[in-house]
């Protein structure tokens, strides 16, 4: 009977000896579940911010032009209520972000981001654009923010673009790829021990010499510029040397002419307008300058067998010495009218006692 009650309250410690193991077992697998659960949701909170930060990326790039002064922004804005400081919301609207992508990572940080002012001769050379993009403890999760094992997690994560404000060096934003003073620019307050940062980038240098749509530098070009279609001008419409152009050129307003030429003179081109001392406008016809619209053409005379070129026989006709008269017309340098005008006969004369030398003389009228 004795050794059956010694036999019994043996089994009765090796059943309280066993709970004691499973309890600690339970306890300590509960605490592995709740570590591994932390260590997954600091993992999946540096991807977050990973992905914001290649959405900041896109962002810079297709907004680069704007935050560097190339254009300004047109009738519907940027999309950005400000483009310094763009929001989440914003980048999902824009397509850098898929929609239902969070507001905030797992771990409950406050997310932020800042693009900075970019400086240098952003209009002609380019200059870097810098954007801040962090997420930082707030409330209760102040307290666990300075876990080494969960910024290591977090950084981890970022695939060697992150940084941390470490507990060792809170005055410092340091990692991989950044390291800047905490806070990172006067108009920031300092980030709080814990906070994860990733920076992004983007240089305009490559990109500042080409011309864009909507461009409000002033462009200058070496060689020619050969356009398909029209071209259109809000204001001036300068160039050095000629413009051509393979179909009509039209003008909403006046259409001013600067150069001078006189009436009479040779000019280079049919075609050409020019416009006078007193302002007429003048117009290149069978190369010489000619008022554009005048119904007066010009006169000349003809002989019935000399050359209107050779006038020395006039002398012979006038009773007073007119060496030197032309026969031709000054308007074409030849005995007819320029095109667009008709020779109307206005006299004919001959020699007394001969017949054969008989003059013509001729108006060119429209």
């Amino acid at each position: 009977m004795k050794a059956l009650r010694r036999q019994s309250g043996f089994a009765l410690l090796e059943l309280i000896v066993a709970m004691l193991l499973a309890s600690l077992l339970a306890l300590w697998g509960a605490s592995a579940w709740m570590q591994q659960a932390e260590d997954t949701s600091a993992q999946a909170s540096g991807v977050w911010l990973l992905t914001l930060k290649k959405a900041v990326d896109q962002m810079l790039v297709r907004q680069a032009d704007l935050l560097v002064g190339i254009v300004q922004p047109d009738a519907q804005g940027s999309g950005y209520r400000d483009i310094w400081r763009p929001t989440i919301a914003e980048l999902v609207a824009a397509g850098h972000l898929s929609k239902g992508f969070p507001s905030r990572p797992s771990v409950g940080y406050e997310p932020w981001i800042r693009i900075f002012a970019p400086s240098g001769p952003c209009l002609t050379r380019g200059c870097k654009i810098e954007a801040l993009v962090w997420a930082q403890p707030v409330g209760t999760q102040l307290r666990h923010a300075v876990d080494s094992n969960r910024l290591g997690k977090l950084l981890m994560a970022l695939e060697g673009q992150g940084a941390s404000v470490h507990p060792l060096v809170p005055g410092r934003i340091k990692g991989a790829t950044l390291d800047r003073s905490n806070p990172p620019s006067p108009e920031l307050a300092a980030f709080p021990v814990g906070t994860i940062a990733a920076l992004s980038f983007y240089d305009s240098t490559q990109y500042a010499h080409f011309v864009r749509r909507d461009d409000v530098r002033d462009t200058s070009l070496k060689g020619k510029l050969d356009v398909a279609q029209s071209i259109t001008s809000q204001t001036e419409l300068v160039a050095a040397g000629a413009v051509r152009a393979g179909a009509r050129v039209s003008a909403g307003e006046y259409l001013q002419v600067g150069a001078l030429a006189t009436v009479g003179q040779t000019c280079e081109a049919d075609g050409l307008i020019a416009r006078s001392d007193d302002g007429s406008l003048l117009s290149c016809h069978q190369s010489r300058w000619q008022a554009s619209g005048a119904s007066f053409g010009g006169a000349f005379l003809t002989h019935n067998w000399r050359s209107c070129h050779r006038n020395q026989h006039l002398v012979e006709l006038l009773p007073f010495n007119f060496y030197g008269l032309e026969m031709t017309n000054p308007k074409t340098g030849e005995c007819n009218c320029p095109a667009g005008f008709s020779p109307q006969l206005l006299a004919v004369w001959r020699y007394p006692h001969d017949d054969k030398d008989e003059y013509r003389s001729f108006i060119c009228l429209r």
